[in-house]
């Protein structure tokens, strides 16, 4: 995928568990490397692990993930994470992802945005 264009709209709701873990795996995978959440909490420069998460999560911004909260983060701590949103109403959910891998913590922010079938903001 090009950094410098957005990635066009891709619709994920109609696919199978599998197939949506299979297009994270892929979408994750750029030369051959594959790009991975830093869970350490630790970091040589400041906000060095704050820039990659981002860089990992923005993977997936063409889905519609920000369109279903007001604010969605991850923070990561000694191989521990959260993932915290805040809906439009102002409620806030906080899930647990300690013990996931990068792949499943996308899937599990994507089981919070995109594929729960509630309503988002209009961006067109």
């Amino acid at each position: 995928m090009n950094e410098d264009r957005p990635a066009v709209k891709y619709d994920i709701r109609g696919l199978t568990k599998p197939e949506i873990m299979g297009y994270i795996r892929g979408a994750l995978t750029v030369d051959g490397e594959r790009l991975r959440f830093e869970m350490s909490g630790y970091e040589a420069e400041t906000g060095a692990c704050v820039l990659n998460n981002l860089k990992v999560l923005n993977k997936f911004a063409h889905l519609g993930i920000y369109d279903y909260h007001k604010m969605l983060t991850i923070d990561f701590y000694k191989g521990s994470g959260d993932i915290m949103a805040i809906d439009w109403r102002g409620i806030c959910t906080l899930e647990c992802i300690g013990g996931y891998g990068t792949i499943e913590i996308i899937y599990k922010v994507l089981e919070m945005t995109v594929l729960t079938g509630t309503s988002n903001r209009r961006r067109s």
